[in-house]
């Protein structure tokens, strides 16, 4: 049987709920070992693959089949989808094999049906998928339908009892299903037969009706309208005129595809008789339209429902039919109408615009969402859920409109009964919704919760809405809405501080959230001081009338708005790049004004401060264009304003509230670019762990009065106190630990003595006794037990109150944890100045606090949050690549400090391994500001000429790097980082190119550590990387050093041996590459200008090392893959052919030498081989040959021709392999790189003749053609004595022909090649005869040769 091969195609897989969890599929392994006599033809159709001569092969029998075949069908119920479809696909492809037979084809068919009716888990699945394949794969000749048909008459007869039965209809409906889905050609009886079962098969269960309905709907689709007509309708139409109360979800899905596939037989006519309207979108069907959408649903993909959503809402109907009988038949609904009328909520938001969406949000559909969201254990909960979802969705689209926004929340927060929709649904709904909001969609959103939060009593539900708004005030969308977010805060203000009426719950939390509303600034300045002005301006009309303001807070207030007023009027008339200072104030003003609704006391504080400072400011202001009376202001004696609302600032960052961090925070922000370096220091001043004394509150002094009480007691003791206690606390904190043992021990004895004490006193008489002796209980009555009960009770009580209480080593102490704290906000304002441009003296300034604070903190990991944001800033800050200026700062103070940072390594051993990269970020940034200030003042000094030789710019830093740089290379204790050096090395810094010496010495030294060494070839390859660098030491003393370099790499590359570190040599020649590549190294009169390399005559200073280079290639070295690769590309950059390099070379002269040889000599020997070896050879040594790279490959190739030659000569048992002799080579004359070229031509025209003549007598080996072949080698053997005479006749002497032979030829090459016999029982596996593989497979040396 001859079968198509092509495309496997298998259908996709299909979920229905038919499978069972029986195992039923163990009848296919039953049926497997009978041989019964089954026929399989069919009485109409032809079976085109069985012949009427020929007996019907059994279907049920497996018999010489592959067990590893029918394991397949095993898999096909196999849970997991990847095997199902693996098995399927492997199944296919060996029934479209051709070497499958007819009796596989059948028995796959017939087991394939037989599975269908399997009640398996996931096996209906897989035999479904692989049936319909198999249908898809093979065509009408191959596979008849009749074999599918005579397979489901057998395999699946309803016999058994009630379950069985209903197994196998189910069975024979996916069998008929199948042939439907693969798209076969069915004649009409056929077609009859499917569509008859089909509907059987639909009235068994009604499980099965979607099933079988489902494929009579792709029959539908399948047919043309006359097939419809004449052989689909007719049978269909019983079935589907059926009233209203009879109809299905099925029945009438099945109707609206006929409907709409063939209008003109499925016409209005049937619809009038069978509904009594023309169409289900007139009002007279939707009342039992309803009926049946809540009554007679299915499942949530059913795809009625999308259909019934697209016919009502193309009709325009939608509306008419939702509220009026949809949403009314909802009043008391089920759990199955509930389900239903979400479902078809679902089905309508993907259908309709969304300008209809709200107008579907009606008051029964959001009390039934609304209820299932409120019981999370519902088990329509996650049906709920994806309502809620679709309608997010519809909300966050961009091109929604905000009339339909409103329209769909709307109803949401009104019709459900709670407007407070995410707290009564356990959702987080509104407030994920909100960011997606239009600016109208949350100015109404805001009056409905504003609305209720006045009209309703309910204190939970207002407290969340006032909430919500406070978050709503801060919307993207309301950034430049000033006056309406004024009105908001104002609002909030109202019900925390002026409505009486209000209970002390929802006033306290209005409180709260009112302050939380200041807690989000605007993102300009401008904006900041416009919304709090107009929010001060209609809060201070609420101060003037009521509310539960004191008459000093009043009296505060007054003062305030006389300040502000001032402020405002004076910022009218300043320029807008003037009025940052007023702005500044007029925020800090009236926040602190805010803040003494809440607390009085530190705010009244705070505005004294206040008004000093902006008097300052304003006087500044008005005198700042005389020079003179301004630096007169500026006395130690009166700090400067800034220095002033620093402090305050400090200050409030101290408390633990979150609005004053936020309000210092945007305040610090606007003087950023302002801030001197005196108020810089008064941050610092509080990070830096030396110092002792910084303005800290306690963080909880406002949770519990005790601690309030240890705080005053403290305070009380003043500042000599507190200058004492640290003072003690430095002295004694390196005995902390011994002191606090010993106390604790004295203590514990004490009260150990006490204890016994009172354990003697419990025993009375028994106290005599010793403390290894015991008290026999025996002895003892009840009375004296008891008594002694109650002593030893009360004696260990004592003993666990007085005994001392150990402290938490897993926690922070108080004050501790209260400082941390600080100094984290203190790091979030330095954070801020960094993202600005910082002049070199306030960056600097503020870099060695941050590495001070990180040494402290690196190793505690109680404080690992203050450690992370300390590098984090400190980071940040030395990546700062632009500064706004260079004033009062000198290169000195720069030195110094590179000076400190290079004695920590040494000062601070143990922490290196903790903080090295921030030492070389800290080093690296000290030296881009020496840069940075050394192009200043070149600029600023244009009288000043440059000296024509070259020199150090910044002697100190040059010192500095230099001194350093020799103790990391000749102390093997240094300590300083090795990216210190290699970071300074990339940088645009000229005295870099001084170090040029020092380093080549401790790159080739040889006292240096080897390590050092390699460390020190790469900073040379950095340094050769730094034209700046480099063409700053001028070409005189460049070449001086370019020729040390080149000198002791020459020697290194002499030296080198098996035993040499490939990574050394690695970077060498790394180096050396970089250096020939180097622009500067470029210009040098010595170097060549053309590009055939480096060994012509204008490159003499590099000639010595290409020699030694050429040497080090010839050695064989290099066999590293870097180390090969860096080797390369040097070798192609020099010009030097590696092809043409001898690498026994070296070896034969008796080790590593220079090639001296002159050109002339090249040539004249050149010459001579020419003339030696024809003009022929002279024209192939111009061409290139490709070789393999592949050890080993040459040798095979010499044994496989050796055993061509013995096969044409008779020998055709034998194996020949190569022998490799040692040539003694004199030292004395080395050829020139021409010659060896010249007689590696000879070589290979000499192999290819040999080539050429065994392939003619490798053909065969066998019969007649064996002595054509003796004689064509005789033939041969005879040419290649004729030209041996002749060139040994040619040449100048023995002698010379012997060192021309023995020096041109490479280390392969120069071993003799030779052939031994070994006998081998088969030539083609390269195998002697006792097993053994052969001495060319094994390429192992043999001595016994013949010649």
């Amino acid at each position: 049987m001859k079968k198509k091969t092509g495309k496997t195609v298998v259908p996709v897989e299909n979920n229905t709920s038919l499978n069972g969890t029986d195992n039923k599929e163990q009848k296919a392994r039953t049926l497997d070992g009978n041989s019964e006599n089954d026929t399989a033809a069919s009485d109409n159709v032809p079976n085109a693959v069985l012949t009427t001569s020929k007996p019907v092969i059994n279907t049920k029998s497996s018999k010489g089949l592959n067990p590893q075949f029918l394991d397949l069908f095993w898999k096909l119920a196999d849970k997991e989808a990847s095997v199902r479809l693996n098995a399927s696909l492997e199944i296919i492809k060996q029934i479209e094999s051709a070497l499958s037979s007819e009796s596989q084809l059948n028995y796959t068919i017939g087991r394939l049906v037989q599975g269908l009716a399997s009640n398996r888990e996931c096996a209906r699945h897989g035999y479904y998928i692989t049936l319909v394949g198999i249908l898809k794969a093979l065509d009408a000749t191959q596979l008849t339908n009749q074999v599918v048909h005579d397979a489901i008459k057998n395999r699946l007869v309803a016999e058994g009892n009630k379950k069985e039965r209903i197994d196998q209809h189910v069975g024979q409906v996916l069998a008929y299903g199948a042939l439907l889905k693969s798209g076969r050609p069915i004649d009409k009886e056929e077609m009859l037969v499917i569509i008859n079962q089909l509907i059987i098969g639909s009235k068994i269960k009604s499980y099965i009706q979607p099933v079988a309905y489902g494929f009579l709907e792709e029959l539908c689709q399948q047919v043309d309208a006359e097939t419809f007509k004449g052989t689909v309708w007719p049978l269909l139409k019983p079935e589907l005129s059926l009233p209203w109360e009879d109809q299905t979800f099925d029945t009438l899905n099945l109707l609206l595809v006929a409907k709409s596939k063939f209008p003109k037989i499925v016409d209005k006519r049937f619809w009038k008789e069978t509904f009594g309207s023309s169409n289900i979108n007139k009002p007279e069907c939707f009342s039992e339209l309803t009926t049946l959408i809540l009554t007679k649903s299915s499942s949530e993909d059913h795809p009625l429902f999308t259909k019934i959503a697209k016919i009502l809402f193309e009709s325009g109907k939608l509306l008419d039919f939702w509220s009026g009988h949809f949403d009314p038949a909802l009043e008391f609904p089920t759990n199955s109408k509930s389900v239903a009328a979400l479902t078809m909520f679902n089905h309508l938001l993907k259908t309709v615009d969304d300008d209809v969406v709200g107008q579907l949000l009606q008051k029964s559909i959001v009390s039934i969402l609304v209820t299932i969201l409120q019981a999370k254990e519902d088990m329509n909960f996650e049906l709920a859920d994806k309502t809620l979802e679709s309608i997010k969705t519809v909300l966050a689209k961009e091109d929604i409109s905000p009339d339909a926004q409103i329209s769909i929340i709307e109803p949401l927060l009104t019709l459900s009964g709670h407007i407070a929709f995410d707290k009564n649904t356990n959702t987080r709904f509104i407030a994920n919704v909100s960011f997606s909001l239009k600016k109208e969609t949350i100015v109404k959103i805001v009056e409905m919760y504003r609305q209720f939060v006045t009209d309703s009593s309910r204190t939970q539900d207002k407290i969340t809405l006032i909430q919500h708004l406070a978050k709503l005030i801060s919307h993207p969308a309301m950034q430049r809405e000033v006056e309406w977010k004024a009105s908001q805060l104002v609002f909030l203000a109202q019900w925390a501080y002026f409505t009486p009426s209000a209970s002390k719950v929802f006033s306290s939390a209005a409180k709260e959230t009112f302050h939380r509303a200041l807690d989000h600034p605007c993102k300009k300045l401008e904006d900041l001081s416009t919304f709090l002005s107009k929010s001060f301006e209609q809060v201070n009309k609420l101060v003037d009338v009521d509310g539960e303001i004191t008459d000093e807070v009043k009296e505060y207030w007054k003062n305030l708005k006389k300040v502000v007023e001032k402020i405002q009027k004076k910022n009218r008339t300043t320029k807008e790049t003037d009025s940052w200072t007023g702005q500044v104030f007029l925020v800090l003003y009236i926040n602190m004004g805010f803040e003494l609704l809440r607390q009085p006391e530190l705010p009244s504080e705070i505005i004294a401060e206040l008004d000093t400072c902006y008097s300052k400011a304003t006087e500044n202001s008005n005198k700042k264009t005389k020079a003179a009376k301004a630096k007169q202001l500026e006395t130690p004696e009166d700090p400067h304003w800034l220095e002033v609302v620093t402090d305050i600032l400090l200050s409030l960052l101290s408390r633990n509230q979150h609005l004053l961090r936020s309000i210092v925070v945007s305040v610090w922000s606007l003087l950023a670019e302002h801030v001197t370096p005196n108020a810089l220091q008064q941050v610092l001043d509080v990070i830096d762990p030396s110092k002792k004394e910084t303005p800290l509150v306690d963080a909880d002094e406002e949770d519990e009065d005790l601690e309030e009480s240890d705080l005053s007691d403290e305070e009380e003791e003043g500042p000599n106190g507190e200058k004492e206690a640290s003072e003690e606390s430095e002295i004694e904190e390196e005995d902390d630990g011994e002191d606090e043992f010993s106390d604790g021990m004295d203590e514990e004895e004490t009260i150990t003595d006490k204890l016994r004490m009172k354990i003697h006193e419990a025993l009375g008489d028994s106290a005599a006794l010793t403390d290894t002796e015991s008290v026999d209980i025996d002895d003892l009555s009840d009375g004296q037990m008891e008594r002694l009960d109650k002593a030893l009770g009360s004696a260990f009580q004592e003993f666990r109150k007085a005994r001392p209480v150990r402290k938490n080593v897993n926690k922070l102490p108080k004050e501790g944890t209260a400082l941390m704290h600080f100094r984290l906000r203190c790091l979030d304002l330095i954070e801020v100045l960094t993202d600005k441009e910082l002049s070199i003296s306030l960056s600097a300034a503020a870099m060695m606090p941050l590495l001070s604070l990180l040494e402290v903190t690196v190793k505690e990991p109680l404080q690992k949050p203050l450690m992370d944001r300390t590098r984090s800033v400190l980071r940040k800050l030395t990546n700062i690549r632009r500064f706004s200026d260079s004033k009062d700062v000198v290169m000195e103070d720069l030195v110094k400090l590179l000076q400190i940072l290079f004695s920590k390594p040494y000062a601070k051993k143990t922490l290196m391994p903790y903080i090295s990269e921030d030492i070389v970020q800290c080093c690296s940034f000290i030296l881009r500001c020496t840069l940075h200030l050394s192009r200043v003042n070149e600029s600023t000094n244009d009288q000043k000429k440059k000296s024509k030789e070259p020199h150090v710019e910044v002697d100190g830093v040059y010192q500095l790097y230099r001194t350093n740089l020799s103790k990391f290379f000749l102390k093997r204790d240094s300590h300083v980082p090795f990216g210190v050096f290699s970071r300074a090395l990339v940088y645009p810094w000229p005295d870099a190119g001084f170090l040029l010496e020092s380093l080549i010495e401790y790159a080739f030294g040889p006292t240096i550590l080897k390590n050092r060494k390699l460390l020190a070839v790469q900073l040379l390859t950095a340094l050769f990387r730094n034209s700046t660098a480099i063409s700053a030491i001028g070409e005189p003393l460049l070449t001086k050093r370019l020729h040390s370099l080149l000198q002791c790499s020459q020697r290194v590359v002499e030296e080198a041996g098996s035993d040499s570190k490939p990574k050394y040599l690695n970077e060498l020649f790394m180096l050396l590459r970089v250096v020939l590549l180097c622009p500067e190294v470029a210009k040098l009169s010595s170097l060549p200008t053309t590009s055939g390399g480096v060994g012509t005559d204008d490159g003499q200073l590099w000639k010595p090392f290409k020699d030694a280079l050429t040497a080090f290639t010839a050695k064989g070295l290099g066999k590293q893959k870097d180390l090969k690769k860096n080797h390369s590309m040097l070798a192609r950059l020099m010009g030097l052919a590696l092809d043409e390099i001898e690498p026994a070379q070296a070896a034969c002269s008796g080790g590593s030498k220079r090639l001296t040889s002159s050109p002339e000599a090249d040539g004249a020997k050149s010459t001579k081989t020419l003339t030696t070896n024809g003009s022929k050879a002279g024209e192939m040594a111009t061409k290139k040959k490709t070789k393999s790279n592949r050890a080993g490959d040459k040798e095979k190739k010499e044994a496989k021709k050796r055993r061509m030659t013995a096969s044409g000569e008779g020998f055709g048992g034998v194996t020949f392999a190569q022998v490799d002799m040692d040539i003694d080579v004199a030292p004395e004359a080395e050829p020139s790189s021409s010659v060896v070229a010249q007689e590696k031509v000879g070589e290979r025209k000499k192999r290819r003749k040999d080539s050429e003549t065994m392939k003619a007598g490798s053909h065969d080996t066998n019969g007649n053609q064996v002595e054509q072949e003796v004689v064509e080698e005789a033939t041969s053997k005879k040419k290649k004595s004729k030209k041996k005479d002749k060139n040994s006749t040619e040449q100048v002497s023995p002698t010379a022909a012997e060192e021309a032979s023995a020096e041109s030829t490479t280390p392969k090459k120069l071993k003799k090649r030779q052939t031994t016999v070994e006998s081998t029982t088969d030539d083609r596996r390269e195998e002697t005869t006792d097993g053994t593989p052969s001495p060319a497979k094994k390429k192992k040396k043999r001595k016994s040769t013949i010649d």
